[in-house]
C-alpha cells in the first residue's frame, strides 16, 4: 500500500502487525476508511510468522483483526457466504449475546445464529458446523445462507456498533462478479461508506497484482458505485490508508521458512555462512513464499543440502554472493566511480549518526530521501552500482528488503489515458523496499501524447510519499540527464543527489581486459599485454557518447577468446598472443609512416598543387621522425583552402582525409562534407543542434566545408549563421585530435569569415593556396580527362582548347572555373566530335581510340 511518509513506520520499528510478519507492518486497521482492501501478489501466499507457524491469509487476517480488538470476525466467500473462524465471533452473533465475552455456554454444531436485520421466524437460522475453539480449526461447510440473507447478515452486524465486527470477503472479485444480491449489496455498501459505521469495516481480499486493475475489476461491474469510488480516492490519495499491498516474503520471513522446514521436515543446511547470502538472493527474485516452500522440499526429497552451489544448480537463484563478500568489498573492488564512493561513504556516516541519534531518543526517525541520479555513458557500472546500493542501504537500515527492479521508459507509459500512472505505480510496487533504476530515464520526457509527463508526475509523488520505502536511481547519458532534470521542477525538488560515472580511463580499460581475459582462462604474453594497452588507448582515445566502456572491453575479450580458440584447438595451455587480435581492432595500433613517394603518390593523378605536395611531405617527415624517437604523434591541424572554384579543393580535401588516416593522424579516412544548408537553420535554436551534428558525424575524419565564407553573412541580415561558426569553434576545441576542419572560398571572402570569431584565426593553423590553373596546366587536365575516356588530343586541338582557356579567363577573370570548364569544355568537343563522324547509315564499333582535331574544339 502507498502511504506518506509521515505515517509509515521505520523499517526498524515492530507495530502490531509486525509481529505477524513484515509483510502486515504497514497494515493500519484503525482508520476513518469504511473499507480495507487487500491485493497483491501476496494475497494467495502462505506466511510464516515469527513464532514460526505457517498460516494462510485468512488466519493472519484473524489474529490481526484480534489483535487490534475486533470482537465479532465474519467470513464470506462464494461457495460460503457466512462462516466463522472462531467460537466467540459465532457467539457474538447470537440474539443477546453482543454485548458478552467469550464466558457464556459452549455451543456445538448447527447453533441457531440470528440475523440482526430481522425478526419473527426468519430472525434464526441453522448454520453449518464450520465454527470451532481455534481459528485454526475452521473446516468447510456446504452453501447453507443465500446471498440476500448472507447480505443483510454482514450488514447488520456491522451496524450493531457495541460489538466491533469486521466483515471479511476472502473472494472479493468472484463475489462480486457473481452475486445473487449485487443491489442489496450495493446498497449495504453505501449505507458503509456514508455512515461510516464506527470503527467496523468491511474488508475485500482482491487477487489482482495493482489498485488500478482492482479498481477497474469493479467499475467493470457497474453495480458497486460506493466501493468503486472508495478505490478510486484509494489510487488518487494513497495516504488515506484504506488500502493494502500484500507484497512477496523478504530475507527474514525465508529464513524463518528454512528454520521451519529445518525442524519439521528436516531440511539441512549446508554451510551455515552461506545461509545469509541465500536467503538475500532469494529475497530479490519475485517469488511467493509457497513457490520457495517447493523448492526447499525438492532439496529435501533430493536429500540435498541447502547452500550456495545447490541453489544455484537447481535454479533457485541465478546468482548468490560469497558470505565474505559485502557489498561495501565490491564496490571497493569497482576501478574508479571515487565520486560514487565517497558518496556512499558518507551517507554511511549519516546513517549511523541518526542510527545513535534514535537510540539517544534526539530523533524519532531519518527524514531524509536517498534518491540518486546516475549520468555517465554505457558500461561505466552504473546497473552494478544501482546493485550494490541497494544492499548497502538495507545493512545501513534505510530499507528492508534492498531488491533491484529495473526499467525503461516504455515499462512506465501506456498508450492511453490513465493507465501510464497504474503502470508506473504497478513498477513503484514492485520495487518498494528497494531499489528502482530507472536507466535512459531522459525518454520519459519524449514518450507520445504526453504520457511521459504522467510517468514522472507519479514518479515524483511516490519519491516524495514513499521516500522511506524507496531509492530511485535515475540513469542516462551525462548531457541528457542534465537537461531532463534541470527541465523539471519535481525532480529537482526531490533532492536526487547527482553521481557522475566518468568514462573509464585507458589503464583501468586494461585492468578490466585482463580480468576478464583471467575469468575465460586466457593468459596474455607480455607482448600481448603491452599491445592490448595501446588498443584500449586508441579506443579510448576515439570514443563517442556512446562508448562502451566496460562493455566494449567485454566485447573485445569474447573476440580476443574467439581469435586464441581458433588458434590453439585443443592445446589449451597455450597463452594469448599479439596475432589473435582480431583485424578490426588493429587500426588502433600505431602504423609506420608511409614515405613520402607513397604518400605523393596518391597526388600523382592530380595536376599542379605545388603547395599541397609540400604540406604532405612535410607532414610526414614529421610524423616518421615523432615514431622514430617514441613520441606521441601530434594532432593533425585545422586546414583553410583558398582559391577560385575548379582549382581542385574538394579533390584534395578527400585525398588528405585518406592520407592523414595513411599517417596515423585520423583513426578514419571518412570526409563529410557541407555548406552553408547543411550547418544552418531556419528558425532559432535549431542551427547549433544542426551544426554540432555535422561536426559529430566527421569525428576521427574530416569536415570539409565548401564556400564557408558564406556562414559569415546570411541573407535577409539573419544571424543563423554566426551562431553556426561559433558552434563549430566550440566543437573544435572539445575534440582536439579527433577532427580536422577544412573550411574552402575565396580569399578575399575567407578573411571575412576568419573575422566572425576570434578563435578561428587561431585554430586554422595552415593555408593552402589554390590559385588559378595556368593555361597549360589546364591542357594537361584536359588530355588526362580524354584519355580516361579514350580520346586522343591531337597538337592541334590542343593549341586551340589553350586559346580557348585564354579567352574564357579573360572574360570572366574572377568566375572563371578551371578544371570546371575543362569538363565542359571536354563535353563540348565530345558532342562536335560526334557530329563529325556521323555518316550514312550503320556505324561500325570504334574499339579503338579516337583523336580530337582542332575543329573538335567550339569557339570561345
Amino acid at each position: 500500500m502507498t502511504r506518506s511518509a509521515e505515517q509509515a513506520p521505520r523499517p526498524g520499528g515492530r507495530g502490531r502487525a509486525e509481529q505477524h510478519g513484515e509483510r502486515f507492518h504497514d497494515l493500519r486497521l484503525r482508520t476513518d476508511e469504511p473499507f480495507t482492501v487487500l491485493y497483491g501478489p501476496g494475497v494467495d501466499d502462505i506466511f510464516v510468522d515469527p513464532d514460526y507457524r505457517v498460516r494462510g491469509l485468512e488466519e493472519v487476517l484473524w489474529r490481526l483483526l484480534r489483535a487490534a480488538g475486533y470482537q465479532r470476525i465474519v467470513y464470506s466467500s462464494l461457495s460460503r457466504p457466512l462462516y466463522f473462524r472462531d467460537a466467540d465471533s459465532r457467539r457474538r452473533s447470537r440474539p443477546g449475546e453482543e454485548g458478552r465475552g467469550a464466558q457464556g455456554r459452549a455451543e456445538g454444531p448447527g447453533e441457531l445464529m440470528r440475523n440482526p436485520r430481522l425478526s419473527g421466524p426468519l430472525g434464526r437460522l441453522r448454520l453449518g458446523a464450520d465454527a470451532a475453539a481455534t481459528p485454526a480449526a475452521a473446516a468447510p461447510s456446504p452453501r447453507s445462507v443465500a446471498d440476500p440473507f448472507a447480505v443483510m447478515t454482514h450488514h447488520g452486524y456491522l451496524r450493531q456498533r457495541a460489538v466491533r465486527s469486521a466483515v471479511v470477503y476472502t473472494q472479493a472479485a468472484e463475489i462480486l462478479r457473481h452475486h445473487q444480491a449485487s443491489r442489496q449489496l450495493a446498497g449495504a455498501l453505501a449505507d458503509q461508506a456514508q455512515d461510516r459505521l464506527g470503527s467496523n469495516r468491511w474488508i475485500f481480499v482482491f487477487r489482482q497484482a495493482t489498485l488500478g486493475e482492482v479498481e477497474r475489476l469493479v467499475a467493470g461491474q457497474g453495480s458497486y458505485p460506493a466501493l468503486s469510488g472508495f478505490l478510486r480516492a484509494q489510487i488518487e490519495q494513497p495516504a488515506l490508508g484504506g488500502a493494502f499491498r500484500i507484497g512477496l516474503p523478504e530475507d527474514a520471513e525465508l529464513n524463518r521458512l528454512v528454520q521451519q522446514l529445518r525442524l519439521q521436515e528436516g531440511l539441512r543446511v549446508g554451510d551455515w555462512r552461506e545461509l545469509e547470502p541465500v536467503l538475500r538472493s532469494f529475497a530479490g527474485r519475485p517469488q511467493r513464499a509457497s513457490a520457495w516452500r517447493e523448492g526447499l522440499r525438492g532439496l529435501i526429497a533430493e536429500a540435498t543440502a541447502l547452500d550456495r552451489r545447490a541453489v544455484l544448480e537447481r535454479g533457485l537463484a541465478t546468482s548468490v554472493t560469497p558470505h565474505d563478500d559485502s557489498p561495501w568489498t565490491r564496490l571497493d573492488a569497482m576501478p574508479g566511480l571515487e565520486p560514487v564512493k565517497q558518496h556512499l561513504r558518507a551517507l554511511r556516516a549519516q546513517a549511523e549518526a541518526a542510527r545513535g541519534l534514535r537510540a539517544r531518543g534526539v530523533i524519532s526517525r531519518d527524514p531524509g530521501a536517498h534518491h540518486l541520479l546516475f549520468a555517465g555513458n554505457p558500461g561505466t557500472g552504473k546497473t552494478t552500482v544501482a546493485r550494490l546500493v541497494g544492499e548497502i542501504f538495507r545493512d545501513l537500515g534505510l530499507l528492508r528488503r534492498g531488491h533491484l527492479v529495473e526499467a525503461k521508459a516504455p515499462d512506465l507509459v501506456a498508450g492511453f489515458v490513465g493507465q501510464t500512472a497504474e503502470r508506473t505505480n504497478a513498477l513503484i510496487d514492485r520495487a518498494l523496499d528497494g531499489v528502482l533504476f530507472i536507466d535512459e530515464a531522459y525518454t520519459l520526457s519524449d514518450q507520445q501524447h504526453g504520457f511521459g509527463a504522467e510517468a514522472i508526475t507519479a514518479l515524483v509523488q511516490r519519491m516524495e510519499n514513499d521516500r522511506d520505502r524507496l531509492v530511485v536511481v535515475l540513469a542516462g547519458y551525462p548531457a541528457k540527464m542534465a537537461e531532463f532534470f534541470g527541465t523539471n521542477p519535481g525532480l529537482k525538488d526531490r533532492n536526487a543527489a547527482w553521481l557522475d560515472f566518468p568514462d573509464y580511463d585507458p589503464e583501468t580499460l586494461h585492468t578490466i581486459l585482463l580480468g576478464l581475459l583471467a575469468d575465460r582462462g586466457l593468459r596474455p604474453d607480455e607482448a600481448a599485454v603491452d599491445r592490448l594497452r595501446v588498443v584500449l588507448a586508441g579506443m579510448h582515445r576515439v570514443r563517442t557518447a556512446d562508448f562502451g566502456n566496460a562493455r566494449a572491453v567485454r566485447k573485445l575479450a569474447d573476440a580476443l577468446f574467439a581469435a586464441w580458440a581458433e588458434r590453439v584447438g585443443e592445446e589449451l595451455g597455450r597463452p594469448l598472443l599479439p596475432e589473435d587480435l582480431p583485424t578490426e581492432y588493429q587500426d588502433y595500433l600505431p602504423r609506420p609512416a608511409p614515405t613520402a613517394a607513397d604518400l605523393l603518390a596518391e597526388l600523382d593523378h592530380l595536376v599542379g598543387l605545388p603547395q599541397v605536395r609540400e604540406f604532405l611531405t612535410g607532414l610526414a617527415d614529421v610524423v616518421a621522425l615523432r615514431q622514430a624517437r617514441g613520441l606521441e604523434l601530434a594532432q593533425p591541424p585545422h586546414l583553410l583552402f583558398l582559391g577560385p572554384p575548379g582549382t581542385g579543393k574538394t579533390t584534395v580535401a578527400r585525398l588528405v582525409g585518406r592520407l592523414l588516416h595513411s599517417l596515423g593522424l585520423l583513426h578514419s579516412d571518412k570526409v563529410v562534407e557541407v555548406t552553408r544548408a547543411e550547418l544552418v537553420a531556419q528558425y532559432v535554436g535549431q542551427t547549433a543542434p544542426k551544426t554540432q551534428e555535422a561536426v559529430r558525424s566527421a569525428l576521427d575524419g574530416v569536415l570539409f566545408i565548401d564556400e564557408a565564407y558564406s556562414l559569415a553573412g546570411g541573407p535577409g541580415g539573419q544571424d543563423f549563421g554566426k551562431e553556426a561558426i561559433d558552434t563549430l569553434v566550440r566543437e573544435m576545441q572539445q575534440y582536439p585530435g579527433r577532427l580536422v576542419v577544412i573550411a574552402a572560398g575565396y580569399p578575399r571572402e575567407m578573411r571575412e569569415f576568419l573575422a566572425a570569431n576570434s578563435g578561428l584565426a587561431s585554430r586554422f593553423t595552415q593555408t593552402l593556396p589554390f590559385d588559378h590553373y595556368p593555361t597549360a596546366d589546364l591542357v594537361e587536365i584536359l588530355r588526362r580527362k580524354a584519355e580516361a575516356q579514350r580520346y586522343l588530343l591531337s597538337a592541334e586541338a590542343a593549341q586551340r582548347a589553350a586559346a580557348w582557356f585564354e579567352v574564357r579567363r579573360a572574360a570572366q577573370p574572377r568566375d572563371f572555373g578551371n578544371a570546371r570548364a575543362v569538363a565542359g569544355l571536354l563535353q563540348a568537343m565530345e558532342l562536335r566530335l560526334a557530329r563529325r563522324l556521323r555518316g550514312p547509315g550503320e556505324q561500325e564499333p570504334m574499339t579503338g581510340q579516337v583523336a580530337f582535331t582542332a575543329e573538335d574544339v567550339p569557339p570561345p
